[in-house]
């Protein structure tokens, strides 16, 4: 008896540190497809102004500046750790990636883990250029394991286990808890989780199962077709073969990205839930906060500030001092209905106008915004066209805030 109550004290204690730890509260920044290029890929001329304002809404311009605003704003809010989950560059450059990871350096240095994973823009991209006045000039891209190499102080160095056959690995950013970064862009086979990782994936799985650590799951695309009309490209070529991991090993949710849209996805009381985060370089340049409580879990979204950040630093150039404005505008004019163009007939601008407000809601999780009355878009909608069948798909979704979850752990 002398012997045991000793053991017996002791086990008691550990049983309390471990209660303990599990009522602290911790906290996650999501962030993913950044598409950061180099300030020394463009010299902002006329043919990478041309191709920005002909896009699908990236900021790229001011990708430098948002990337800048976002990390003082995650070295302020110090979170557990800060997840990437994605084409965290514009094409792929080997530049962009070094200079990148000499900007989350900034992040390391506050005492606050990164964790990244490669989007589908990121490895053996054979778009990697650079843009100087009315032209480009192709450039050097990275290799897996150069990818590995550059961010080794950002997720691999700490992992507590790693794929061999992909950029995959699974780090703990405090007890209780492990994060699973998961690569679906290995070069063969872009988004697929191939049979190998499978195989690693599942014994990862065990292991944390067994050390009794809850598990947050991420990839760069999607678990579950978000869009009635936009899957092919955006889901996990084999997600059903992962979903089935997930719900085996009790895997509480999974992040994403991808679609540049800011969506949440649960199917029933037993499923497992999804949150695509929107791009950082899409207005309104948000990012996922996930606050931990014993074991619940709240995720809601913050916009980068970058015209407080551009008032820091004394920079009023630009659309600096209106970022927000700017961005949301830029974002809506970029859509085959431009409401900066001229109209034949005030019908004509308020259709054009709706429509654009439709589009910005659906990309920035709130569906909630919509205006109840879209009745002047009867006679639109009906033409045969891929814009109209796109804003049909959007006013079937659930007029819902996809920019707050809560989970359970």
């Amino acid at each position: 008896m002398r012997i045991l109550l000793p053991l017996l004290l002791s086990l008691a204690m550990l049983c309390c540190l471990k209660n303990a730890i599990a009522q602290e509260t911790h906290t996650i920044i999501v962030a993913t497809d950044l598409h950061f290029i180099s300030p020394e890929l463009t010299d902002h001329g006329a043919y990478f102004t041309s191709m920005i304002a002909g896009g699908d809404g990236k900021l790229v311009m001011y990708c430098d500046e948002i990337i800048e605003a976002f990390i003082d704003q995650v070295i302020k809010t110090h979170p557990d750790c800060v997840i990437l989950s994605g084409d965290v560059t514009f094409n792929g450059a080997k530049k962009s990636h070094e200079d990148l990871a000499e900007k989350l350096l900034r992040i390391r240095k506050a005492g606050i883990p990164v964790y990244v994973i490669p989007g589908n823009h990121d490895v053996k991209s054979g778009a990697a250029a650079s843009f100087h006045g009315d032209s480009f000039t192709r450039v050097e891209n990275i290799s897996q394991k150069e990818f590995e190499s550059i961010y080794r102080d950002f997720g691999f160095a700490q992992a507590v286990t790693r794929d061999p056959y992909s950029l995959s690995y699974m780090a703990e950013p405090f007890p209780g808890l492990r994060v699973l970064m998961l690569d679906t862009n290995v070069p063969s086979a872009t988004g697929t989780v191939t049979g190998s990782t499978l195989v690693w994936l599942e014994q990862a799985l065990a292991e944390a199962q067994e050390d009794g650590a809850k598990v947050i799951a991420v990839t760069h695309q999607n678990l579950y077709a978000h869009s009635s009309l936009l899957s092919k490209g955006f889901v996990i070529n084999n997600a059903d073969a992962l979903l089935k991991l997930y719900k085996q090993y009790g895997v509480s949710i999974n992040l994403s990205g991808h679609m540049h849209m800011q969506h949440t996805m649960h199917f029933g009381d037993g499923g497992i839930p999804e949150i695509a985060t929107s791009s950082l370089a899409v207005a309104p340049c948000q990012y996922g906060v996930i606050t931990i409580t014993e074991d619940r879990a709240q995720y809601r979204t913050e916009m980068t500030d970058v015209t407080a950040w551009a008032k820091k630093n004394g920079r009023t150039d630009g659309h600096l001092p209106e970022f927000a404005a700017f961005a949301e505008q830029f974002f809506k004019g970029v859509s085959d209905m431009q409401p900066t163009k001229t109209y034949a007939s005030e019908e004509e601008r308020a259709v054009s106008e709706l429509v654009a407000d439709i589009n910005f809601a659906y990309f920035s999780g709130r569906m909630d915004t919509l205006p109840k009355d879209v009745s002047l878009l009867s006679d639109w909608l009906k033409q045969p066209a891929f814009f109209s069948a796109y804003i049909a798909s959007i006013l079937e979704d659930e007029a819902k805030d996809h920019t707050t979850l809560e989970f359970p752990l």
